[in-house]
């Protein structure tokens, strides 16, 4: 593969795919914010307003304008955006909802910790385009408050043995991550590095079982392991998310340790969870191999794949190991054979085993947009720094 135009490619799909698609068809013109479904052609299915969805287009157009391109557009869109949810996505205590209807009001009152850990990246990512210190301290504040919350909850759960069975998730626990990793320009640095120290500790004590060397999607909130389908559940495309949280960790804070594991982990991982039958990465798997409650579990995803693209990415930078290498190239040509949408554009997010679309709608809840832009951005700009370093990547092959 040569470099430079492999980078382009996936800034290209970016910019010239994804964020257009969401620009034409995701914002509500007449109330603010955006949808919560669009269809393949673009046509709206639901005008209710998940919080944290504004909160990922806050995120990645925001993102977008700082790491692609000075946008103007994306900007604007990215404030607009930030006011309606400032206006319409917290109570008159700063806790953020889960859903809204199109006008902006609360469908119910449940307060969403997700849409919160969205909120933290989405004003922090804001800060940095407008210099705006307003935006900084929303991102501040509710990471602070967040975090207090957390821990107080899992005292509880612990202390209350009548509430059932109570979980703490590894997919919070990658937002905890991604926030940590963009606040450090903002956040004050005594306390950042007690919460680094505390987030790296917790991976290791609570979510990494050393006896299988895995990483668990589910523990209990002291966290332990517990015998069910959910405690037994491993998500691979969580598993590279973390583990490349973790890698550009132990590279800030020069920990060989944590390194080695993290390579070592997804390793095992890549080896578990590619299906030799069919190719591309599984969405679930039962670390007991247990048969699955959840008949999706062998669907491939698109957030998985570019989760694996990255974490392969940076493997392969910081190791000697050629299976990184190599299986960052049979990922990279199943990604852009199957999950890009050539007749409508945009990509399917979800297919079945075989690799036929298996949802054709484009934005629908939980698809998102926050993986597909952070990742491919974030690719594009490791390839560009590749190709400046002269960093051979691998042998010559077309990229699409």
């Amino acid at each position: 593969m040569d470099i430079e135009p492999l980078a382009q490619q996936y800034r290209d799909e970016l910019t010239q795919n994804i964020l257009p698609f969401w620009e034409r068809y995701a914002f509500d013109p007449q109330y603010g914010g955006v949808f919560e479904a669009v269809d393949e052609q673009g046509e709206v299915i639901s005008t209710d307003k998940p919080v944290a969805l504004q909160a990922q287009a806050v995120w990645a157009f925001a993102f977008a304008h700082n790491r692609q391109d000075s946008n103007a557009d994306w900007l604007e869109r990215s404030l607009q955006t930030a006011a309606f949810l400032l206006e319409k996505g917290r109570d008159s205590k700063g806790d953020w909802y889960q859903y809204l209807d199109r006008r902006g009001m609360p469908l119910g009152t449940h307060e969403d910790s997700m849409a919160g850990w969205y909120a933290v990246l989405g004003f922090g990512q804001l800060a940095r385009a407008t210099g705006e210190e307003k935006y900084t301290e929303i991102a501040r504040k509710t990471f602070v408050k967040l975090m207090r919350k957390r821990e107080t909850g899992f005292k509880k759960e612990q202390q209350d043995l009548t509430g059932g069975r109570a979980f703490k998730s590894l997919e919070e626990f990658a937002l905890i991550g991604h926030a940590l990793l963009e606040s450090e320009v903002y956040a004050d640095k005594k306390w950042y590095r007690k919460t680094l120290e505390s987030y790296v500790q917790e991976l290791s004590n609570d979510f990494y079982d050393k006896r299988t060397d895995i990483l668990l999607e589910n523990v209990t909130p002291e966290g332990h392991f517990w015998d069910c389908p959910a405690g037994r559940m491993l998500v691979p495309g969580r598993v590279f998310e973390v583990a490349g949280i973790m890698l550009d960790i132990a590279d800030r804070i020069r920990n060989r340790r944590l390194l080695n594991q993290m390579l070592d982990l997804i390793e095992l991982t890549l080896r578990a969870a590619w299906d030799e039958s069919d190719a591309g990465f599984f969405y679930q798997m039962d670390i007991k191999s247990l048969p699955s409650l959840n008949p999706r579990w062998c669907h491939k995803l698109a957030w998985v794949h570019v989760e694996a693209l990255q974490t392969l990415l940076k493997a392969h930078l910081l190791s000697a190991r050629p299976i990184f290498l190599e299986t960052f190239e049979k990922t990279h040509a199943y990604v852009w054979e199957h999950f890009p949408d050539q007749t409508h554009r945009e990509w399917f997010g979800e297919l079945t085993r075989e690799g036929e679309p298996f949802l054709r709608h484009k934005i629908v809840p939980g698809k998102g947009f926050y993986p597909i832009v952070r990742n491919l951005g974030n690719l594009a700009s490791l390839l560009e720094v590749m190709g400046k370093a002269e960093v051979p990547l691998a042998r010559n092959r077309k990229t699409r």
